[in-house]
């Protein structure tokens, strides 16, 4: 039986311009096949057992070429599979989607063509230029700027030359000499102005303006490589009034969060809205213990509270709860949670909690928990390495058990890619906990002085603690001991820069 391809345009790179229906086929997709200028988080749609095959290519390096491509989501769709052919921009416009649905035509396979936002007008428009302008351009023009070899000759340059309105060369930084120059040869005005784009609708987006005549010397000078839009036209002479993407507060600062991926994702979703390049290594790996707290769900009546230390101890009782089968309407004890998300993700299983401390800490809890507690069985959720302080704390007035409801451990799979991620430089380090911070230096040694040219972010003063033991400092700290707050002050502290 037959599959499917989908030839899919996945945008210019901010994966916010990727279309709800590109996203809906990718997540369902069997096989995802892909370039290199697509977002990486593109990938991380795929459902886990979805085959991924990078076929990536850049100027004049053919990676794997076009006609294997061709055949590779052939095979993969007369196997019976859902192909997602992801292209960057929009297939059909210098994307070569076209020869691949010629090729799937002739095979008489099904296809979809699921257009994508191009970089012609999206990499101009996050750069403050207006493709079109009532004043100054009744029309664009989109040319590429890298012909197949033997086609030299296919542009007619004195028209292109000649066009009143905007010109939009794609794929052209390598030949913009020759561009350049074809276009002067033929009478452009070399005054006219000018821009070239590098990675567009990323936080490492760069721009350069100028005349005509100097383009070519300004992205010499600047460093400006693929990918990269040159457009040529008065519209760009707006960018200084409608740039806004650069005037983020966050704009090309790279932020790294080291907490797991799923808990990084909100966070990260508000520091990239605001321009940031936000890398996410997570140093901590957790695994729930759910036989723990399966055992105590069978004892749960001998309890009369029932704290939970963070919100992976949340998670981890919702999980053996589910395999248990447990009914909350069994659930007759006091819950107390140690801060905010905590108590947030119980009240997501309508589990609303007596007590929460004024400050999210430990110790904070363990006091509001003294004047409540005399003589009580108590029961900490939390990792084993957790709980010490309440234990310590509550000990003498109450009888305190412990359950390792999860494991919190060193996450080696993510060393490599960290100690690279730090070597390009971060502008920001963020800690949600004493072990991320612990986790990154039993994971990288040495290597985790290259924080020290680094402002770090620490969500509260344990956090703090056991950052300032290791000889760093801490430049960001909220007084309220949550994620929001702590991105909020990490805005306040670039807000007059």
């Amino acid at each position: 039986m037959s599959g499917i391809v989908y030839l899919i345009g996945a945008g210019p790179g901010d994966i916010g311009l990727l279309t709800l229906k590109a996203v809906e086929l990718i997540k369902n997709a069997d096989v995802l096949v892909y370039d290199r200028l697509i977002n990486e988080d593109i990938l991380k749609m795929a459902k886990k057992d979805a085959e991924l095959i990078d076929v990536g290519k850049f100027p004049d390096n053919h990676k794997v070429p076009q006609s294997k491509i061709n055949e590779i989501i052939a095979k993969k769709a007369l196997s019976g599979k859902k192909v997602a052919r992801i292209k960057g921009g929009d297939p059909f416009v210098f994307g070569r989607g076209g020869e691949e649905a010629e090729y799937l035509s002739q095979k008489r396979i099904p296809y979809e063509v699921v257009p994508g936002i191009t970089s012609a007008v999206a990499v101009l428009s996050y750069a403050g230029i207006p493709v079109t302008h009532r004043d100054l351009s009744s029309s664009f023009h989109v040319i590429t700027g890298h012909e197949r070899e033997g086609k030299d000759k296919s542009l007619n340059w004195e028209v292109i030359s000649k066009l009143d309105g905007t010109l939009v060369f794609l794929m052209g930084i390598k030949n913009i000499e020759k561009i350049v120059q074809k276009l002067l040869n033929y009478g452009k005005d070399p005054h006219t102005p000018a821009a070239v784009v590098m990675e567009g609708t990323t936080p490492k987006q760069k721009v350069v303006t100028g005349k005509l005549i100097d383009i070519p010397s300004l992205v010499r000078k600047e460093g400006i490589k693929n990918p990269g839009v040159f457009a040529v036209g008065d519209v760009v002479a707006l960018r200084d009034r409608l740039k806004w993407y650069e005037n983020k507060k966050l704009f090309g600062k790279r932020i790294l969060l080291t907490r797991t991926y799923e808990q990084s994702q909100q966070m990260k979703k508000i520091l990239s809205e605001e321009g940031a390049d936000v890398v996410i290594c997570p140093t901590i790996k957790i695994t729930p213990f759910l036989n723990n707290i399966e055992m105590f769900l069978e004892e749960i009546h001998k309890f009369d509270y029932a704290v939970f230390t963070s919100v992976n101890s949340v998670r981890s009782f919702i999980e053996a709860s589910r395999e248990k089968r447990f009914d909350l309407r069994n659930l007759s004890i006091k819950v107390v949670a140690i801060g905010s998300k905590t108590a947030e993700a119980l009240e997501n299983i309508f589990i609303y909690p007596d007590i929460i401390p004024e400050e999210y800490t430990s110790y904070s809890l363990a006091n509001a928990l003294k004047k409540h507690v005399e003589g009580k069985n108590i029961v900490l959720l939390t990792s084993q390495i957790g709980g010490d302080i309440l234990m310590e704390s509550l000990g003498n007035c109450a009888n305190v058990q412990k359950i390792v409801a999860y494991k919190n451990e060193p996450n080696y799979e993510i060393k490599g890619k960290l100690i690279s991620e730090l070597r390009k430089g971060i502008d920001i380090a963020v800690f949600t906990s004493s072990s991320t911070f612990n986790y990154m230096h039993q994971l990288i040694g040495d290597e985790i002085n290259l924080l020290k040219n680094s402002k770090i972010a620490a969500i509260g003063p344990v956090t703090k603690k056991a950052i300032d033991d290791k000889g760093f400092n801490v430049d960001i700290m909220p007084s309220e001991y949550t994620t929001e707050k702590l991105i909020e002050e990490i805005l306040k502290n670039y807000q007059n820069q």
